[in-house]
């Protein structure tokens, strides 16, 4: 009875993954563009990897959605708007604009900018080395003690 029961589930499992793999198969066309599309959209769960590679539930219910919506006949640009429009721009992994830009401008001008303080430091440590160098201390004294001689009489 429990082999009966455990091969009715097995069958039935088998059968859901037959009919969702059915379902799903995409052109050589679609393929590009899932996974094109799941390299731009971010996991909404925390908001660090793609859904290429994060491996969170609600990043696999996405990439699942897409396959569907693919195998459905929607463009890559319906399905990246419909998510901008739930989600928010947030959910791309390259973001359009101004903001896009300064993501890859900021580590240069940063890295620049430190260069230049850097230069700054050595020319500044270059022109101390460069100044004349006090007497040893005797000498120094020695040469206190004579222009002080009359002050002290």
């Amino acid at each position: 009875m429990k082999i009966t029961v455990l091969m009715a589930i097995a069958s039935v499992v088998l059968l859901g993954w037959m009919h969702a793999a059915e379902a799903q198969a995409l052109t050589p066309a679609q393929m590009e563009s899932y996974h094109r599309l799941t390299n731009q959209l971010i996991a909404p769960c925390c908001w660090r990897e793609p859904i290429a590679i994060h491996r969170s539930t609600e990043a696999q219910q996405m990439s699942e959605e897409i396959a569907v919506l693919l195998a459905g006949g929607r463009s890559e640009d319906q399905i990246r708007g419909m998510y901008i429009a739930r989600y928010g721009a947030r959910i791309l992994s390259d973001p359009p604009g101004v903001t896009g830009r300064w993501l890859y401008a900021a580590p240069v001008v940063l890295f620049f900018s430190l260069l230049l303080l850097a230069v700054r430091r050595l020319r500044s440590l270059a022109a101390q080395e460069r100044s004349p160098a006090l007497p040893a201390a005797s000498e120094f004294m020695a040469l206190v003690r004579e222009e002080t001689k009359n002050e002290w009489a």
